[in-house]
């Protein structure tokens, strides 16, 4: 029992440093996992059994309990605890064989997990995975040779009776007897002084389905292999295996990603809520941004435009312009005469520009002026632009312009909490690159 002890409280510190050691990158999927399974424990060596005996003939059950990491996509490892029984008889012609023997074994096992991204996809419900351990196997064999005190005797017409059916007399003298399956004999091979425990190597195989996040079902075949033929107090020249059928549930410790991480101080309930121009339409619902205050706003945070003119009131110098109206930009009727005064100007203006362009430019004005026209529809800088003292850190190229890109850096690294603007800050932002 000492050694069970010792053994357990080294196999789980070792398993504790070895889960210790590993972290994934995201956080996510390489926490360790606990689980708890029980199943069906047979056994397999020198006593047989009787006559078309399968390997699940004898079975007893068992259970126990594992702790599992992954220490990458593919591998991970495991320490697993079993405890339970496995029994035999075998009665025939020439034996009488039966024994009942505790078990309890320790292992630690390497994983392969075939959900890897390289055999099956890692987001898989379903995937196989197999181990290979070594393990601590403890025993302790007994027999059911006796009822009442009174051992067995093994007669060749099957029956069990009180005397050998050697005994002078025995056919009439002798009483039938009952097994009452008590394994209560200690049992001890008579050449050798066998040792009660053994090194163990367990070959498991088994299915997994996620049934959510957090919890996992499997159901596995375990075959042990181990190096005492004592299991069964009977040595007839090969080594003793066990094999254990089970279903478990695993319990997977999750904790947050970086992905997850990064927002978790941020209240996005605030962007929600947020109403930059104070005008009680909620910035997500606003469709006119920036609207003066004190102005009376629509549902949509619109400024009211009572004669509909395309010119809202607080601008309109017309309230109640007529349905369908041409006006100016202060809501005033264009009459005829002002629309024929704006052709004329219009004309006139396009005039003086191909006048001027034609005979005042040289070709070298004429190119800066292209080039201009250029770099301003392009996002090119345009020097003399003043950059406001809170946004000249994102002009990350140092060309006195914000450029759609360094706009679209900024956004992001709002998101990755990598710089202090508020969404206000944002809108701003934007409004000023138009504005450039």
């Amino acid at each position: 029992m000492k050694k069970i002890t010792l053994l357990s409280a080294i196999t789980f510190l070792s398993v504790g440093i070895i889960f210790s050691q590993e972290k994934k990158s995201d956080g996510l999927k390489y926490m360790p996992s606990i689980g708890i399974h029980g199943g069906a424990l047979s056994y397999l060596g020198d006593v047989k059994g009787t006559d078309g005996a399968t390997v699940y003939t004898y079975w007893r059950p068992a259970y126990g309990f594992y702790l599992e990491k992954k220490i990458g996509s593919i591998f991970g490892v495991s320490a697993n605890g079993m405890f339970g029984k496995v029994s035999k008889s075998q009665l025939d012609d020439n034996v009488f064989l039966n024994f009942e023997t505790s078990i309890t074994n320790f292992d630690l096992n390497l994983l392969l997990d075939f959900d890897n991204g390289k055999i099956i996809n890692e987001g898989s419900l379903f995937s196989p995975y197999l181990s290979l351990g070594v393990g601590y196997l403890a025993f302790d064999p007994k027999g059911d040779l006796s009822s009442n005190g009174i051992f067995y005797n093994h007669w060749s017409d099957g029956t069990l009776r009180d005397i050998a059916q050697s005994v002078p007399g025995a056919d009439t003298t002798s009483t039938l007897l009952t097994r009452d399956y008590d394994y209560e004999s200690e049992l001890k091979d008579s050449v050798s002084d066998f040792s009660k425990t053994s090194i163990t190597i367990p070959i498991r195989f088994g299915l997994k389905f996620e049934l959510s996040k957090h919890i996992d079902a499997r159901i596995s075949a375990a075959y042990i292999i181990t190096t005492s033929d004592f299991i069964d107090n009977v040595s007839d020249g090969g080594n003793d295996k066990l094999f254990y059928t089970s279903f478990s549930l695993q319990y997977n410790f999750t904790s947050a990603s970086k992905e997850e991480d990064k927002y978790k101080d941020f209240d996005f309930s605030d962007l929600d809520n947020e109403d930059s121009d104070k005008d009680g339409v909620v910035d997500n619902k606003d469709l006119c941004q920036d609207t003066p205050e004190g102005v009376k706003v629509d549902n949509k945070g619109c400024a009211l435009d009572g004669d509909e003119d395309g010119v809202p009131d607080y601008r309109d110098k017309e309230l109640e312009t007529p349905a369908g109206t041409l006006v100016n930009k202060d809501g005033i009727t264009l009459t005829d005469e002002m629309l024929e005064v704006q052709e004329k100007m219009k004309d006139s203006i396009e005039t003086e520009y191909r006048v001027f362009v034609a005979e005042d430019l040289s070709n070298e004005e004429i190119e800066e002026i292209r080039r201009q026209y250029q770099e301003a529809n392009s996002g090119d800088p345009i020097s003399g632009t003043t950059i406001p003292e809170k946004f000249r850190v994102l002009d990350s190229d140092k060309d006195n312009y914000i450029s759609a890109k360094e706009v679209t850096n900024a956004i992001d690294g709002f998101f990755e909490g990598e710089n202090n603007l508020s969404a206000k800050d944002l809108n701003n932002l934007i409004d000023f690159y138009f504005d450039q």
